[in-house]
């Protein structure tokens, strides 16, 4: 895939796919869980995507705006290949393509959630 394709990609996800499962419940086990965190993607120029979680729901996604508990950062192929689902995010982080600064609990806690939420909603190729 070119660089090209992959920044289109990527922005699709955010821009499109994204947006059609805010307010839905990302997992039924996951009514409790409410923050806030940042998807930086190191080698674009874009600011990271802020995503608000309240109740269990997807309810924000903007570039900025609320204060992050968390930020993963990573490049774009290994980003498409979490949403897509065939890479797990704990996989990736203990390979060190993610970086997680910020609340380092919280985030291992969203990558374990993530995963199942990425099975249950890949983004389409």
């Amino acid at each position: 895939m070119s660089k090209d394709d992959s920044y289109h990609r990527y922005r699709d996800y955010f821009t499109a796919f994204l947006p059609g499962i805010v307010g839905q419940l990302l997992m039924e086990d996951l009514k409790s869980l409410s923050t806030c965190f940042e998807i930086s993607v190191t080698d674009q120029k874009d600011p990271p995507w802020v995503l608000v979680i309240e109740a269990g729901r997807l309810t924000g996604l903007e570039k900025s705006g609320q204060e992050s508990v968390c930020t993963f950062r990573v490049e774009t192929d290994i980003l498409l290949e979490i949403v897509t689902a065939r890479l797990s995010p704990q996989e990736a982080f203990f390979n060190m393509d993610i970086h997680l600064d910020g609340d380092i609990e919280m985030g291992l806690r969203l990558s374990m959630v993530l995963e199942p939420f990425f099975q249950k909603f890949p983004y389409g190729d």
